[in-house]
């Protein structure tokens, strides 16, 4: 329905697992990492992908097809919903923060959305599944809702969809849960677990010639979930895997390292946030674990360094976006001063999905701009979503909705990998790698 009758409310997107995978390589100390081979993995080998500059999303006026300046304040505001889970045990606030900052840069810098405002309307899944429910309920009810997305919503995402159905188009950076990948005319820019995560496979096969691999995950479901996602990856690109699970609450992790192998396996994969990554870290090192290790940026935490005396494990950290504190990279760079301007705060910044939420709503600038305030309805939202060809916002140059049949959401497959090196220092080892083929 036209802007001018009544204005649109979007929700945006992300799990308790981060759109990212990461190899990393763990010593006694964390120190042995694989070398930089500039690779990555396009088929059955890790082929680099190159973006050229013209890919790389650094001038967000031109992007979203706007107009410098700020929005209308007169004008009746396009007012984005946004789904997240936050407000208990590992949810992620970020997420929305992230939104907040690009829907302020939007209205301050990018002239709204064809001159009138852009607001956010934010609905939250808290702890529990049916939470979903009260979201999608909300938010289909609303007349003035045209389009939905999400946060990260790896709880509540299989009630919300139930009751959304399709019936308004729903844009989400990743697809953490496990109903996302399949609902009706939703649209993963940055892909699903088990596709981000099959990248996993391609680098420890073509770039760390691993043929064993040992997977240690704490036992809560977003964990479980890309546990899984990393152990079909692997298998994909056959490596041999042993996969252990231990409590959340655990410190002492020398039993489970044990028992996945760690000691004799290729390739180490840790999945798991804060106090888990900790304890894995310090039980590899009391075993004198010297080969690569595989971990999600959820490790890269600040509990995690205080955890460890002051410092990350020197590891390389596989995301399914260009990292944030890449210095190297444009995007990176354009990222960081716009939404400190936006008042996106340092620390908020370095956390994986507020870039996302950022992304996600610069893609619903593009795209409400595109359709004009006076057309956007579900049916023309989803129409530009379906053939939106990409470039993602710190994400891949190129996307394509549709490409698998049993993920019909997923519009990408692609992570990128980066190492380490301590002091807050990171270097890209990759461009985008795709899950083996």
């Amino acid at each position: 329905m036209p802007v001018t009758s009544r204005p649109l409310r979007l929700g945006l997107v992300s799990a308790a697992m981060a759109p990212l995978l990461g190899v990393a390589a763990c010593g006694g100390s964390g120190t042995n990492a694989p070398a930089s081979t500039g690779t990555s993995g396009g088929g059955s080998s890790a082929k680099a992908e190159s973006r050229q500059a013209s890919d790389v999303v650094t001038d967000y006026l031109a992007y979203v097809g706007g107009k410098a300046g700020k929005a209308d304040a007169g004008l009746e505001p396009v007012t984005l919903g946004w789904v997240n889970v936050e407000g208990g045990p590992g949810g992620n606030p970020e997420a929305t923060l992230g939104a907040r900052a690009a829907v302020k840069y939007v209205n301050d810098t990018l002239g709204g959305i064809g001159g009138h405002p852009l607001k956010l309307n934010v609905c939250t899944v808290v702890s529990a599944e049916e939470e979903g429910q009260k979201c999608g309920q909300q938010l289909l009810g609303d007349k003035e809702v045209s389009a939905i997305g999400a946060g990260n919503l790896y709880l509540g995402d299989a009630s919300f969809n139930s009751v959304i159905a399709g019936k308004k188009p729903v844009l989400v950076g990743v697809a953490t849960g496990p109903t996302m990948p399949t609902a009706k005319n939703t649209f993963s820019t940055f892909g699903d677990l088990p596709h981000i995560f099959g990248t996993w496979g391609t680098y420890a096969r073509d770039v760390l010639k691993a043929k064993t691999a040992a997977v240690i995950h704490t036992n809560t479901p977003g964990d479980k979930i890309a546990s899984g996602a990393a152990v079909k990856g692997l298998e994909a690109a056959g490596l041999k895997v042993k996969s252990v699970g231990f409590d959340a609450q655990s410190t002492d992790l020398i039993g489970p390292v044990t028992a996945a192998g760690a000691n004799t396996a290729d390739v180490v994969v840790p999945i798991s946030i804060g106090g888990g990554c900790v304890g894995i870290a310090k039980a590899l090192k009391q075993l004198s674990v010297t080969k690569p290790v595989v971990s999600t940026p959820l490790c890269m935490s600040p509990d995690v360094a205080q955890g460890l005396g002051g410092d990350l494990p020197t590891w390389t950290y596989g995301v399914a976006q260009t990292l944030p504190m890449d210095s190297s990279a444009a995007d990176s760079q354009a990222f960081l001063k716009a939404s400190a301007q936006a008042g996106l705060g340092k620390d908020d910044q370095s956390k994986v999905f507020a870039p996302l939420g950022w992304s996600t709503v610069l893609t619903y600038a593009k795209v409400l701009n595109a359709i004009g305030p006076d057309k956007i309805t579900p049916a023309s939202v989803t129409e530009q979503l379906k053939k939106f060809p990409g470039p993602v916002v710190m994400g891949a140059a190129e996307v394509k909705c549709g490409k698998y049949p049993d993920a019909p959401a997923v519009c990408n497959d692609q992570a990128r990998f980066y190492q380490y090196e301590g002091k807050g220092q990171f270097k890209p080892l990759t461009d985008w790698i795709r899950p083996p083929r």
